[in-house]
């Protein structure tokens, strides 16, 4: 039984603002737009990822990304991750605190097994999902701005 009602939207502003914020960091300048301009690129493309081919196929996008991309992918992939821990309440998602976000078969496997096994888990997890990129879209925007 939950004991305290978690605020789904909340959790997505918190988690795109950490991918945010761990990408563009401290940079400055040209460096920071390029940084902020690569993230906005990648968010588009997962979000996209997400809404046309499902959960699955975005873990396999990000992990397929290399090069100048890798960072920005690895960051979203691995809060994209560390997410699921804080949805306690539900059974499956107990395991994700033991996962190496660099380890490509532990984690799709985790995703086939765990969050593709109940249509209402994979749900909540592919809206989940598509709140926080459209937060952390526009956040790289937003550091774009700053300056």
């Amino acid at each position: 039984m939950m004991d305290t009602i978690l605020n789904m939207d909340q959790l997505a502003a918190k988690f795109s603002q950490q991918i945010v914020s761990e990408t563009v960091k401290e940079k400055k300048g040209k460096e920071k737009e390029g940084i902020a301009n690569d993230l906005d690129n990648m968010v588009t493309k997962t979000l996209g990822v997400l809404q046309e081919q499902g959960v699955y196929a975005v873990m396999l996008f990000l992990f397929s990304r290399t090069s100048d991309k890798a960072n920005s992918a690895h960051v979203i992939r691995s809060k994209l991750i560390a997410m699921l821990t804080e949805l306690k309440d539900v059974r499956a998602f107990l395991d994700a605190a033991a996962l190496n976000p660099k380890d490509d078969k532990e984690v799709l496997k985790f995703y086939s097994d765990k969050v593709m096994d109940d249509l209402d888990t994979l749900f909540l997890v592919r809206d989940l999902y598509e709140q926080t990129l459209i937060y952390a879209r526009f956040g790289a925007k937003a550091a774009l701005k700053e300056e």
